[in-house]
């Protein structure tokens, strides 16, 4: 056959590859529509089962939307710096989380009806404190017992106490009173409740809390909290957010106290000096009145003191620098170490540094990306650790700046020392009175100004200490989300399961089509070979009854040759349409003998050129078929004739290759025009006898006498004879068994064999179960012989 590309030239797919892709899930779900059927209800059924015990009915979601201030706007002087991920991390603190859960006391929870807290108690107080347990209350007239057990702990029930229904019970570290109309109008006399340990509940609620970004800078983010009652949802998220602020204003005002207590710490030490200076100066000018200092002594100690001051700032520039530095390097993880070098950079930027600016827009870009991908991907993902890496470079270019500066500064210092040194030297030479006025005065000037730089500083961060409030503001409360209807849940949620289970059935179907390499109809065998499907052969029933005409042949025959009868059935059409054909290859192509095999045994070839073989006779066409199987012939059963003498015993015999001892070979059938040759008896080399000079020159001297030669051959997954024998035919037919056999090996097969895909004429998909009226396929595991 002429081949392109590795397909037969006249048989390349032209259909566009969309449909095709189309067409064939299209022919999986019609193929595997009883898996489908199948998994979709056991799946849905168990998915109903499970919502009608299980469901809690509809889960309401209540949101809150929260700000805060841009950490970019945050100053270094209060000490603190506002990132994203640290609030956020705040919000499901086991504090934060507690504090909502003993405020809205949540580890209460009522076990009877749908009795709300508010309706059972006037006034109910539990605690983290509280004794866990199960709780019954048991009315009596106008007296209740309360019954407890535990049985985690081995506590089984018992009597805590009994008590009226006006009074305030404390009991296992709790306290309530009853509403007395409410239980005493209740229709039942024993309602229970349960206090849950404190741990469990905090992993409860964190697991209902949700919190995102609303915006690409992460100031601006919603809390949101699922629960199966509204007003409770609402009433949660509302709480969740109350404690959060509350805990963002504590830290801040920790934060600011403890700066407060060093600056007071500072201050009180420089007031000391101060005032020891002040002192002196006045016990000197009080023993020495005559002793003052003249204008050139002046401008040498303001000299000195403007020096001094200098020096001091720079120290003081230098012990800063050093400090930020010291918290940047002692950082635990990336989150504070952003943090720290936020602080750095607004200390730099402050100090005046020209690239700072530069590095802190590039440092908020990397950081508002760093925020964005981590609410998309995790930690671990290439591109947030790309990101890292890239914060991490910067930030050891902005440490690298730091010690540039803190050098500059420190060269400052030096140079403000020798300056000092030198008006010192000039100071020296005044009288010595003069001398000791002029430190004095110096001494005391230098101390002053400390003293009041410091109280602006103290001064300052008293009044942030005093009116700290929170960075974080509620800009929308939660509100109760409105009531659904339980059925409108429940509606949704079989649907859900409808379409999932319908999903899995699909998914299913296609995975198990992957794996399955046989095909059950013509348009999927096309689909999968690269060679034409030339006929469709539906599976042959077992029918034992005999047409009248033939009736004397009863006993002889294989009840599937049904087209003995010239019946009308689809099945003997079927061979029909297939023989008209392979003539009309005949006349196009000088088609006077072929062969017809199969992959494996079991597909069906022999019947298959049986009934071929009989449709060509009814032609009036001499035939012949040959039992070319040397292994596993069994066309001899087929007709009820003779297996010897049959082929195997001409090859192995020294009789001469002509018509006298050929026609000893060839026996009638009971089919007009068709004579076979069986496959004779076993032979243990039956590929080199197939394969030889004497089988060649039997072949040209029966096509000299016949108009059909039909070889039957044994299948070619497992020997070569096919191979061999294509050589000596015109044409080769492929037998394919639906459901059966494996089409990824036949077509790895065929290759195999240059022969026999040249001599291709075409595939026959036999066995094939048709629903005449629906046009459907599916397998057929019927039984045939070979």
């Amino acid at each position: 056959m002429n081949m392109t590309n590795g397909q037969p030239k006249n048989f390349q797919k032209t259909e566009n590859v969309a449909e095709q892709e189309i067409k064939k899930y299209l022919r999986i779900l019609k193929k595997r529509k009883w898996v489908i059927l199948t998994v979709w209800f056991v799946l849905f059924l168990i998915w109903e089962v499970f919502i009608s015990f299980f469901s809690k009915g509809p889960l309401y979601t209540a949101k809150t939307l929260l700000s805060y201030q841009d950490p970019r706007t945050m100053s270094a002087l209060e000490g603190r710096v506002v990132n994203y991920k640290s609030p956020m991390n705040l919000i499901t603190s086991n504090k934060v989380l507690g504090e909502v859960i003993e405020e809205l006391q949540l580890n209460l929870s009522i076990q009877t009806g749908f009795i709300s807290k508010s309706r059972l108690f006037d006034f109910l107080d539990v605690d983290r404190n509280s004794v866990v347990g199960d709780y019954k209350l048991v009315r009596k007239g106008e007296t209740f017992d309360l019954l407890y057990k535990y049985e985690p702990h081995g506590i089984k029930e018992y009597k805590l106490l009994t008590f009226a229904v006006d009074d305030t019970v404390a009991v296992n570290k709790m306290k309530f009173k009853l509403n007395k109309p409410f239980v005493l109008g209740y229709s039942k006399d024993e309602i229970e409740f349960k206090i849950r340990p404190f741990e469990m509940v905090i992993e409860s609620l964190r697991r209902l809390i949700q919190f995102r970004s609303e915006d690409r800078y992460g100031t601006i983010f919603t809390i949101s909290v699922k629960h199966y009652n509204p007003n409770r949802a609402a009433k949660i998220a509302n709480t969740l957010a109350k404690k959060f602020i509350d805990l963002n204003i504590k830290l801040r005002h920790h934060k600011g106290a403890q700066k407060l207590k060093i600056l007071e710490n500072q201050l009180q030490l420089a007031k000391k000096e101060l005032d020891e200076a002040n002192a002196k100066l006045k016990a000197f000018r009080k023993r020495y009145p005559w002793v003052v200092l003249t204008p050139t002594a002046g401008s040498y100690v303001t000299s000195v003191s403007n020096y001094e001051e200098k020096k001091q700032q720079a120290e003081m520039t230098v012990a800063d620098i050093q400090n930020y530095l010291k918290n940047l390097n002692n950082s635990q993880g990336l989150d504070e170490k952003i943090n720290n070098t936020r602080e750095l950079l607004t200390y730099l930027g402050g100090q005046g540094r020209p690239v700072i600016p530069e590095y802190l827009r590039r440092f908020n870009e990397l950081e508002t990306e760093r925020n964005t991908l981590l609410s998309t991907y995790a930690p671990s993902h290439p591109l947030v650790l790309k990101n890292q890496e890239a914060i991490e470079d910067l930030i050891q270019k902005i440490i690298t700046e730091a010690h540039i500066f803190l050098k500059i500064v420190q060269d400052q210092i030096g140079t403000y020392s020798a300056k000092i040194e030198s008006e010192k030297q000039r100071l020296a030479g005044l009288p010595t009175k003069e001398l000791q006025l002029a430190e004095l005065v110096r001494n005391q000037s230098l101390k002053s100004n400390l003293y009041e730089a410091i109280l602006g500083r103290y001064n300052a961060a008293k009044i942030d200490n005093e009116v700290v409030v929170s960075d974080i503001v509620v800009i929308d409360e939660a509100i109760p989300p409105p009531w659904q209807p339980e059925i409108y849940v429940l509606i949704k949620q079989s649907l859900m399961g409808f379409f999932v289970a319908l999903a899995i059935g699909i998914a299913l179907a296609i995975v198990i089509d992957f794996f399955d390499k046989t095909v059950d109809n013509a348009e999927d065998l096309q689909q999968k070979l690269y060679y034409p499907v030339i006929g469709t052969i539906p599976v042959i029933q077992n029918d034992e009854s005999v047409p009248e005409n033939i009736e004397e042949i009863k006993g002889k025959r294989d009840p599937k040759l049904i087209t003995l009868d010239y019946s009308p059935t689809l099945e003997s059409e079927s061979y029909r349409d297939l023989r008209t054909k392979i003539l009309f290859m005949n006349q196009n192509k000088n088609l006077s003998s072929f062969l017809v095999t199969s992959l494996r045994p079991g597909e069906g070839k022999s019947l298959t050129a049986s009934n071929i073989a009989i449709t060509i006779a009814q032609q009036k066409i001499s035939t012949l078929l040959i039992d070319g199987d040397l292994r596993r012939g069994v066309l001899h059963n087929e007709f009820g004739n003779k297996k010897r003498p049959g082929l195997s015993d001409f090859l192995i015999s020294k009789a001469t290759v002509d018509h006298d001892n050929v026609n000893k070979l060839i026996q009638k059938t009971f089919v007009p025009n068709l004579y076979l040759i069986s496959t004779g008896s076993p032979i243990p080399n039956p590929t080199e006898m197939l394969g030889s000079e004497r089988m060649v020159n039997l072949m040209n001297l029966l096509k000299s006498r016949f108009g059909m030669i039909i070889l039957d051959t044994a299948p070619f997954q497992a020997s070569s004879d096919s191979a061999i024998l294509s050589t000596l035919v015109e044409g080769t037919i492929v037998v394919v068994r639906a459901g059966y056999t494996n089409v990824d090996l036949l077509n790895k097969k065929i290759a195999e064999y240059p022969n026999i895909q040249e001599k291709l004429i075409g595939v026959v998909l036999n066995m094939v179960k048709i629903n005449v009226k629906k046009d459907e396929y599916s397998y057929s595991y019927s039984y045939y012989n070979y």
